[in-house]
């Protein structure tokens, strides 16, 4: 019997180019896929208004997963999972926690679409899928470092946490792509099958993801980015010789080969 595969993929750098974005060198494997019924699933940072936009030229049609696992949704029926708290309850805590501790901080829901695409260089258009959030916020901590060691734990308190994400942090419930992953999967489980996961990424927020997959795929990091992940005797990692989605799409390729 064949067995019951799903694969997780990280986005930027991953299945899309760093550059233009394409996902063009991907496509004969996202094709392959999609004959054999095996799901892809999105698992970003990015926005459900962003992943969708994303989606609809990847063609996909499977659950995807938004803001570093915040939330899950599904295309096919228009509903939503939402881990941990909902947007406007992290908004007002961070409100809060500004009025009562002086805290220097801005988040998106500080700005509007014109003022978020200056600061992160995107397309108004682009800015407002951005700014479309439904489970966290990211902000620019313009505070005194040392003060975000108090400013975790007082979230923390509230049920919501801390996240690096490059540029911004990122205020969030209790989630992450790992535990949005596994409730997928359990979804895709068979009575005792329970799928194969294949997870793809290239960067230090995807570690986790990979770490949890029973097949993680490394994608070539062109900035020298290395990934090391936990030694399992039941894993398999792979680790790509091309970047981006070339990456992808040659080892996706290789292992339908298999």
């Amino acid at each position: 019997m064949r067995k019951n595969y799903i694969v997780f993929t990280d986005l930027d750098g991953t299945l899309l180019d760093h550059h233009d974005y394409s996902h063009a060198a991907a496509q004969t494997a996202l094709d392959r896929l999609s004959l054999l019924d095996i799901p892809v699933i999105l698992n970003s940072s990015k926005t459900l208004s962003e992943l969708e936009f994303i989606a609809r030229d990847l063609n996909l049609n499977s659950p995807r997963i938004a803001e570093n696992g915040s939330l899950v949704a599904y295309p096919d029926t228009g509903k939503m999972h939402v881990f941990g708290a909902d947007y406007s309850q992290i908004c007002q805590q961070l409100v809060d926690l500004r009025e009562r501790h002086d805290y220097c901080f801005k988040g998106f829901s500080d700005w509007s679409a014109q003022q978020i695409a200056e600061i992160t260089g995107l397309s108004v258009e682009a800015a407002e899928r951005a700014g479309s959030r439904l489970a966290s916020e990211p902000l620019l901590w313009q505070d005194d470092e040392a003060l975000l060691k108090p400013f975790r734990e007082q979230l923390a308190s509230a049920g919501l946490s801390l996240k690096r994400g490059g540029r911004f942090w990122h205020v969030m419930g209790n989630a992450d792509k790992v535990h949005a992953m596994n409730y997928l999967k359990q979804e895709y489980s068979k009575g005792d099958d329970t799928p194969v996961v294949i997870a793809l990424g290239d960067g230090p927020n995807d570690r986790d993801m990979l770490a949890a997959a029973d097949i993680a795929i490394i994608v070539y990091n062109p900035d020298g980015v290395n990934i090391d992940i936990p030694d399992r005797e039941d894993q398999r990692v792979i680790r790509t010789e091309l970047p981006g989605p070339q990456g992808w799409g040659a080892t996706i390729n290789a292992l339908l080969d298999e």
